[in-house]
């Protein structure tokens, strides 16, 4: 699980995800980060375990763009996209079928992975595998920042 040491959480830093020859296992592209921040006079609850004077807070990946996959092989085969949450429920976005040396764009953008619960070991994840090993390569674009909807919440 990312967990970033900072003394201010940036309110929004681009990001490139990205994975070239996607295997044929779910294999994670974007995880949802949370932040240690500095917090001696311990206003916030979760501490940060390696150093009690760090608050924990959590964090979200939200996606600017679409997911990009291009099929580099001759013929047609399919990807998938998959959202486990901090929870462990898994949600399918479906199958994609891409001919060769073709693109699709999968739908991510205006979505977002949170990492609330500061003591769970990974916060949501998208993961993505392919039908056949090392055929696809995946871009997409997307911001890294706190949680803006615990901002200031005690």
């Amino acid at each position: 699980m990312p967990r970033i040491k900072c003394k201010t959480p940036s309110t929004g830093r681009s990001i490139n995800i990205t994975l070239f020859n996607v295997p044929n296992t779910y294999t994670t592209i974007a995880e949802a980060p949370d932040f240690s921040v500095p917090d001696p006079s311990e206003t916030f609850p979760n501490r940060d375990p390696a150093d009690d004077s760090r608050a924990i807070k959590p964090g979200e990946i939200f996606f600017v763009t679409p997911i990009a996959a291009k099929n580099k092989g001759a013929s047609t085969i399919w990807i998938e996209v998959r959202l486990v949450t901090e929870s462990n429920t898994v949600v399918d976005f479906g199958r994609a079928r891409v001919p060769g040396n073709d693109t699709v764009f999968i739908p991510v953008q205006g979505r977002s992975l949170f990492k609330r619960d500061p003591s769970s070991a990974n916060g949501d994840v998208l993961q993505i595998r392919a039908q056949n090993n090392a055929v696809f390569d995946v871009w997409a674009g997307g911001e890294e920042k706190l949680s803006s909807e615990h901002i200031g919440v005690i």
